[in-house]
C-alpha cells in the first residue's frame, strides 16, 4: 500500500482576474493594513527592513534540505510510476501464462477423444513437446444400478416429462384463451366503431396521439372553448366496448332549462328530454348526450354574454340564472342544470317555456349557420387589430316578438273594449285584424312552402314582425288603419305604432288631420284614436234627421255641437268624449244641464237601454 500512486483528477487552477483588480487590492489592503491614513512611507520602509532581517537569520541547509527534498519528491514521483508500470506488466504475464497452461491442459485431455478440436486450441509448444493422446481422462469404476433405481429413475425422468409437457400444454392453452379474448375484445371495438361511422359521426386520429381513434361529437363552427371540446378519444376497455373519453375537462353532463316565474316561484318548465346514462345504451346514445350537453353549454354561455347588454331592456342575472321580463307580471327563467336534476313539481303547462327554449336552440344553430357562411367568404384583410368577437342574437328575437305580442293584445283589448262602449251607446262600430306575428304560433303556411321547416322557422324568428287593424268610424266613411311594426335589425330596432287615416267627407275635420301619423307609444296612439272616434261620432249625430239642424260643431278640431234654439231663443251644447274607458255625453240646454254615459259591458252580456242618438234627440230636440 505504501508504493501505491496517487493521481488527482482535480482541475488545474486557474488565474482569478478578479484578484488583480484594484477594486479587490483597496479592500485587501485595508483588511491587513487599516484605513490608507495610518500607512506612511517611512513605516513601510521600517517594514522592508524588518523582513530582511528576519531572511537573513534563517540557515542556509534549510534552504538545501527543502530544494533537496523537491529534488528527492521528484524522483520518487518517477520510481514510483516505474515499479507501478512493470508491477502491472507483471501481473498481466502471470495472468497470461495461467489462462496459457489450463487450454493446454484441456486441449492435451481432449486430444484423445477430439484430435482436431485439440489441435486448434494447444499451444505450438506442447504439440511439438507432448505426442496427442498422451494424456487422458475416464471413470475408472462406474457405479452399479439395481433394477429398482433403473425403474424409478424411468418413471422421474417420465415424470418429469409429462410434467414439462402439461407445463407447455397448458401455456398454450392460455395463450389460446387470452388470443381468444383479445380477439373478441377487438371484435367488439372495431364492431362499434364501425356502428359509430354508419351512424354518420366523424372518426379520426388524435391530434397528440397518432395511435389513437376519436370521434368528433362537438359543431366545427362553435366558438374555439367548445369546438375543441366536441372532440373525445374511442378508448378500448377491459370488456372490449368502447369508453368515450372526453378529456379532463369534462365534469358532467348539463342542459339548460327555461321557467316560467309569477312573484318569483315557477308556475311551468320546459319539457325534458328522455336521455338516460345507462351503461348498456349504445355508443351512439352517449354521443347524442354529449353533443346535447355541449351544445346547451354553449347557448347558456352566449346567452349570458347578451344578456349583459339588454340590462336597458328589463334582463337581469341573478346567480347563475337569467331572467327575462315576459307578460302579465310574469318571468322567464334560463338555468343551466345537470342533465339527470328532474324538474320541479309545477304545473304541466309546459307549453311557453318549451318553445321559448326550442326557438334559442333554433337561434344558435342559425348563428352557427351564418358562421359558416361567413367563413365560406373570401377573408377580409388582414389588419393589426383583431375585430372582438359579435354576440349571437339570441334573447334580442325573443323579446321583440314578446314586445310585439303584448303591444298587439293591449291594442286589441283597448279596440273590443271601444267596441263595447259604443255598442253600449247604440252606435254602429267595426274594427278587423289581420294575423298577428307570435312567438308560439307556427305560420300556418309552413307545409305548403318550398323553403325547410327550419328555414321557415328562422324567418318566423328574424324578419320583421307586422300586425294591421281596421277601424270603421260610424259616421261610414272614415276609416283608421292601425299598423304595429316590429324590426329585430337595426336600424328601425323595436316596436313602431302607426295609425292611417282614410276618409270620404273632404270637409270635415277628420279630413283635415294627418293622414299618416307616428307614435311613440300605446298609450298616445289610443288617446288619438278615442278623439278620432268622438269626432266621427259627432259626424254621425249632424247627419242625422233627428237632431237639430240648429245645432253645429263648435270647431273643426272639438268634438261639441252647439246652437240656438230658435223657438226658445235658449243657447244648447252638447259635447262627446271619452273618459275612464267609457263614452260620456254632456248637453246644456239653456240654464238646464245633464250627461250620460256608457260603459263597456262583459262580452256576451246586454244591458238595453237608451242609445246615444235617442238620448240626445230626447234631451235636446
Amino acid at each position: 500500500m505504501a508504493n501505491q500512486l496517487s493521481v488527482s483528477l482535480r482541475a488545474w487552477p486557474s488565474d482569478d482576474k478578479t484578484t488583480e483588480s484594484l477594486p479587490f487590492l483597496i479592500s485587501r489592503i485595508n483588511e491587513q493594513r487599516g484605513s490608507f491614513r495610518n500607512i506612511t512611507e517611512a513605516s513601510l520602509e521600517e517594514e522592508i527592513r524588518a523582513s530582511d532581517a528576519d531572511d537573513s537569520k534563517t540557515l542556509d541547509g534549510i534552504e538545501i534540505d527543502e530544494e533537496a527534498d523537491d529534488e528527492n519528491n521528484g524522483k520518487s514521483n518517477g520510481e514510483e510510476l516505474t515499479v507501478a508500470r512493470e508491477e502491472i506488466i507483471k501481473q498481466v504475464g502471470e495472468a497470461y501464462r495461467s489462462s496459457s497452461h489450463a487450454l493446454d491442459l484441456v486441449s492435451l485431455l481432449l486430444s484423445s477423444h477430439v484430435p482436431k478440436a485439440a489441435a486448434a486450441t494447444i499451444s505450438p509448444f506442447i504439440k511439438a513437446a507432448v505426442p496427442f493422446g498422451s494424456l487422458s481422462a475416464e471413470i475408472m469404476q462406474q457405479p452399479q444400478q439395481s433394477n429398482e433405481e433403473k425403474t424409478s429413475e424411468g418413471l422421474v425422468n417420465i415424470g418429469w416429462r409429462m410434467q414439462s409437457l402439461s407445463r407447455s400444454a397448458d401455456a398454450l392453452l392460455q395463450s389460446a384463451s387470452s388470443l381468444g379474448n383479445e380477439i373478441r375484445r377487438e371484435t367488439t371495438y372495431w364492431q362499434e366503431i364501425l356502428a359509430v361511422k354508419e351512424k354518420g359521426w366523424p372518426v379520426c386520429r388524435l391530434p397528440r396521439e397518432k395511435h389513437t381513434l376519436g370521434v368528433r361529437f362537438g359543431f366545427s363552427e362553435a366558438h374555439a372553448e367548445f369546438r375543441d371540446r366536441g372532440l373525445a378519444a374511442l378508448r378500448r376497455g377491459t370488456d372490449g366496448k368502447i369508453e368515450l373519453d372526453r378529456g379532463p375537462r369534462w365534469q358532467k353532463d348539463q342542459r339548460v332549462i327555461v321557467r316560467l316565474l309569477k312573484d318569483g316561484n315557477p308556475t311551468a318548465t320546459s319539457e325534458r328530454t328522455q336521455e338516460t346514462t345507462d351503461d348498456d345504451q349504445p355508443l351512439t346514445q352517449h354521443l347524442l348526450r354529449a353533443r346535447n350537453s355541449l351544445f346547451d353549454e354553449e347557448l347558456y354561455h352566449e346567452i349570458n354574454r347578451e344578456a349583459r347588454n339588454l340590462v336597458n331592456q328589463g334582463v337581469r342575472c341573478i346567480g347563475s340564472a337569467i331572467r327575462l321580463p315576459f307578460r302579465n307580471g310574469t318571468e322567464i327563467e334560463i338555468d343551466l342544470v345537470p342533465m339527470d336534476e328532474d324538474n320541479e313539481s309545477v304545473s304541466d303547462e309546459s307549453a311557453v317555456p318549451s318553445a321559448i327554449l326550442m326557438a334559442l336552440r333554433i337561434l344558435l344553430s342559425h348563428a352557427h349557420h351564418q358562421n359558416h357562411m361567413l367563413r365560406s367568404q373570401l377573408p377580409s384583410p388582414i389588419t393589426d387589430s383583431q375585430p372582438p368577437r359579435p354576440f349571437y342574437s339570441l334573447l334580442r328575437p325573443i323579446l321583440e316578438l314578446n314586445q310585439h305580442d303584448l303591444t298587439s293584445r293591449e291594442a286589441k283589448h283597448l279596440l273590443g273594449n271601444l267596441k263595447r262602449v259604443t255598442s253600449a251607446a247604440s252606435i254602429p262600430f267595426i274594427f278587423e285584424q289581420t294575423a298577428s306575428s307570435n312567438l308560439f304560433r307556427v305560420p300556418g303556411d309552413i307545409s305548403n312552402s318550398k323553403a325547410t321547416t327550419i328555414q321557415t322557422l328562422m324567418n318566423h324568428l328574424t324578419s320583421s314582425h307586422h300586425t294591421q287593424m281596421t277601424l270603421h268610424l260610424p259616421s261610414n266613411y272614415t276609416t283608421l288603419t292601425l299598423d304595429i311594426h316590429t324590426s329585430i335589425l337595426p336600424p328601425n330596432l323595436g316596436t313602431s305604432l302607426q295609425l292611417s287615416t282614410a276618409t270620404a267627407a273632404v270637409d270635415s275635420a277628420i279630413a283635415q288631420m294627418p293622414h299618416t301619423l307616428h307614435f311613440p307609444t300605446l298609450d298616445k296612439l289610443w288617446k288619438h284614436v278615442e278623439f278620432t272616434t268622438s269626432l266621427g261620432i259627432v259626424a254621425l249625430l249632424q247627419a242625422s234627421e233627428r237632431l237639430p239642424k240648429w245645432l253645429v260643431q263648435k270647431s273643426p278640431y272639438e268634438a261639441d255641437l252647439v246652437g240656438k234654439n230658435p223657438e226658445t231663443a235658449q243657447k244648447d251644447r252638447l259635447g262627446i268624449s271619452f273618459e275612464a274607458g267609457g263614452l260620456k255625453v254632456v248637453w246644456c240646454k239653456g240654464e238646464k244641464t245633464g250627461s250620460h254615459g256608457w260603459v263597456a259591458e262583459k262580452e256576451g252580456r246586454e244591458t238595453p237601454g237608451r242609445g246615444l242618438v235617442d238620448m240626445v234627440v230626447g234631451e235636446l230636440g
